[in-house]
């Protein structure tokens, strides 16, 4: 045991020796660590760079005497039955209460002050988060109860509020919210919350809500979807077709409330179909007032396919009178474009014209492959083709020898394209989104033209929505032209 411990302290001494000999050591060799002077610098930067902390607890205090306790409350406000003590200096953060108090109103000088409250989306629950916020520097918000909070804060003017609600709306907008969402943004004149959700209502109306349960088509009430139908930016799945289908069921949905799920597509057409009265549905009681709605289709685009036009007129949904003058202008730039006197549309459109009067068509591409495909209808002896190979996207003029005779026998073609895709995340909302914008685009016989290449970013499913022009339009104006007249 002894010469354990004796051992023990002789190594304890060398180990000391050793240190006192690198801390003093003048001969000796040093650690290669950091100069003294760069150690220093970083001490001296430590020490002089003020810190900021947050002293949590005095906000909890102010909150939870103040507020929750009312402890010294100089003011009790009366709301849809429920008492608070609050605080006159809280409460004129917010411009409503600072109106109050500032001798406009008789309640200026009150202690006890009742407040009419006659928006229903405004709850107690909703007016103590809000109030409560006033004596804090947070606030907790539920995506499943902003609204009210929304409604409460809009109510005393309360922006800073106003704008993280809107933040958080903006950041949970899906199925389950977009609808509620849309109506609020309405009714409380949020312009920024109202564009947000009526682009992801263009991106959804079809690629969602007409692929899911008719239930949900119900839902879009008649301003909403005149809106939407009317936009040259609605993502089309398939053609212009399509969008009359969707508009059909939709109306079929609003005009039966009580169906709680969905009907058959037989059942549907044959209401329409079956109906004795020989006038168009649209101009019956029961259908005059989804006329705006349907107006947004355009017609001209409906009738390209011999099936769409049989069932249009099988449906007798649509007036006789949208219908014919838009036949015979059809005949009349088919003739145009037999006798190659309209080779497509020339020169700078204004943005507006191609819009309004462009196929708007789409497609959805679940996987990163090699797709090619063509949009039906008749063209004006175009066979266009799309093509992908997951990278990139092209257009090319099919022009096979075999049906020549209903192509059109131009060498050269033009025609005015835009494309754009988009992927959407968990909750639909647009993760990404790449536009080819407006092209004046010209074809030989089976030329191949590269469109777009894809971000390599984007993933699939993918969105494709295009904007296609093949004629000139009879009423065109250049963007010259408009520039002409403005000055």
């Amino acid at each position: 045991m002894g010469g354990l411990l004796s051992s023990s302290l002789v190594n304890s001494k060398h180990i000391v020796n050793n240190v006192t000999q690198f801390v003093i050591g003048g001969k000796r060799k040093r650690v290669e660590t950091e100069s003294d002077e760069e150690i220093n610098k970083v001490i001296d930067l430590a020490l002089h760079t003020p810190k900021r902390k947050k002293l949590v607890t005095t906000a909890q205090y102010i909150y939870q005497t103040l507020y929750e306790e009312g402890k010294n409350s100089d003011l009790t406000v009366e709301a849809l039955g429920h008492q608070f003590h609050l605080h006159r200096i809280y409460l004129c953060q917010s411009p409503y209460f600072a109106s109050m108090f500032g001798g406009a109103w008789l309640e200026y000088d009150k202690k006890y002050v009742v407040i009419d409250i006659i928006d229903p989306q405004i709850t107690i629950d909703s007016l103590k988060i809000v109030f409560g916020s006033l004596y804090n520097d947070e606030i907790t918000l539920n995506p499943t109860e902003i609204v009210p909070i929304l409604a409460s804060a809009t109510m005393f003017q309360l922006d800073s509020i106003i704008d993280k609600c809107r933040e958080v709306m903006i950041e949970t907008i899906n199925p389950k919210s977009a609808m509620l969402y849309y109506n609020a943004a309405c009714q409380y004149a949020d312009k920024k919350l109202q564009e947000t959700c009526m682009q992801w209502f263009l991106v959804n109306l079809m690629t969602f809500y007409y692929y899911g349960s008719l239930c949900y088509l119900r839902t879009i009430p008649i301003p909403l979807m005149t809106r939407l139908v009317a936009n040259p930016d609605l993502f089309v799945v398939q053609t212009e077709f399509s969008l009359y289908v969707m508009l059909k069921f939709w109306m079929y949905m609003h005009v039966h409330p009580d169906l709680t799920s969905d009907p058959s597509i037989k059942d549907i057409n044959t209401f329409y179909s079956s109906r004795t009265d020989e006038n168009p549905y649209l101009l019956t009681k029961q259908g005059e007032d989804f006329i705006l709605a349907f107006q947004g289709l355009r017609v001209h685009n409906l009738i390209s396919h011999h099936m769409d036009v049989e069932a249009v007129q099988r449906d007798n949904i649509i007036p006789r009178s949208w219908l014919n003058p838009a036949v015979l202008k059809q005949w009349k730039i088919m003739l145009k474009v037999n006798q190659n006197e309209d080779k497509g549309p020339s020169g700078e459109l204004v943005d507006e014209l191609f819009l309004s009067k462009s196929l708007r068509c789409g497609r959805i591409l679940n996987e990163k492959d090699r797709h090619m495909w063509r949009w039906t209808g008749f063209h004006y002896g175009m066979d266009l083709l799309m093509v992908t190979d997951g990278a990139s996207l092209s257009i090319k003029r099919n022009h096979r020898p075999e049906f020549e005779q209903l192509l059109s026998f131009q060498t050269v073609r033009r025609l005015a394209i835009r494309v754009t895709v988009a992927t959407l995340n968990e909750q639909r909302q647009m993760l990404f989104r790449q536009t080819t914008g407006i092209k004046s685009v010209s074809l030989s016989k089976t030329e191949e033209l590269q469109l777009m290449t894809f971000d390599k970013d984007i993933t699939f499913p993918l969105i494709i929505s295009a904007n296609i022009l093949f004629t000139s339009p009879e009423d065109v104006v250049t963007q010259d032209a408009v520039t002409q007249t403005t000055h």
